[in-house]
């Protein structure tokens, strides 16, 4: 064999290497959900956003208002657990969410319902 094709098979094997090995290069890259750590000490509240401004703070219907002055009140760290609706867009879902970090100095979890039928 000649060096010309010694280096093209080597050549080959290093590109079809590179190649079996990127799926699992950018699989590490990928972000993985991992268990949060509770606020020492503090409490949850439970948030649920529906469309049209309507807010659910443990099931029961509140408005932003008295949501706001609610946070706000709370002695100590606080952690709040976002539920958007499926059926708000993402902007509306990004304000929010802004909105809610602003009230009081804590983690805002977002919480995502699990994918149906996937």
């Amino acid at each position: 064999m000649s060096l010309a094709i010694q280096s093209l098979v080597g050549l080959t094997l290093l590109i079809c290497g590179a190649v079996t090995a990127l799926p699992e290069i950018a699989h590490e890259r990928l972000p993985r959900s991992q268990p949060l750590a509770r606020v020492q000490g503090g409490a949850a509240l439970w948030l649920v956003q529906a469309p049209g401004q309507r807010w659910y703070l443990g099931g029961q219907a509140i408005e932003s208002g008295r949501l706001a002055s609610l946070v706000r009140r709370q002695a100590g760290p606080v952690a709040l657990h976002y539920l958007p609706s499926a059926a708000l867009p993402i902007g509306e879902i990004s304000r929010s969410l802004a909105w809610l970090r602003a009230l009081k100095a804590g983690p805002v979890l977002i919480e995502l319902p699990p994918a149906v039928g996937r």
